[in-house]
């Protein structure tokens, strides 16, 4: 083999490399809103010290959370399931949730007061979501921007 063969070769397959990796970074960064809707994921707190049960909804932009998981897989059986859950949530406030691109925005309305959760730069797989950080901002508490990484953690069996 030619010295000239060989690194036409080594070219090709780092072109091959470079291609399959963007692809596959490109996918995972954009994936969220693919990922998420009809799907339950186990939330913990950057301090560690808090664990939340999101579900999401199949269609629309609803999310129900839970502290246990029980009730999240529950709210995750049935359309039916879910609105019941959502309803009886929704006393105390409203959550929504916005997926694109690499963000997802979780909102928690309550009457006219908006507060809302930007988690930035997901990657996302089939199991879980990483965030690299995350902007809060809170409904008469103020704002800011958390430079600490997030997981969430896919828990259905789905």
């Amino acid at each position: 083999m030619t010295k000239k063969k060989k690194w036409t070769i080594i070219g090709i397959v780092v072109v091959l490399v470079i291609v399959i990796c963007g692809g596959a970074y490109y996918h995972m960064s954009h994936a969220v809103a693919q990922d998420v809707p009809g799907h339950v994921y186990r939330y913990q707190s950057v301090s560690g010290d808090k664990v939340l049960y999101l579900t999401f909804a199949p269609q629309g932009n609803k999310v129900v959370l839970s502290s246990t998981e029980a009730a999240a897989k529950n709210a995750d059986q049935s359309q039916t399931a879910f609105n019941q859950a959502y309803a009886k949530q929704s006393k105390n406030a409203k959550w929504e949730y916005k997926a694109k691109g690499s963000k997802l925005t979780l909102a928690k309305i309550n009457g006219k007061q908006v507060s809302q959760w930007q988690y930035n730069s997901i990657l996302a797989t089939k199991s879980k979501f990483t965030s690299r950080s995350f902007t809060y901002q809170i409904a008469k508490a103020g704002q800011g921007k958390v430079n600490r990484k997030t997981t969430f953690l896919r828990v259905d069996n789905n």
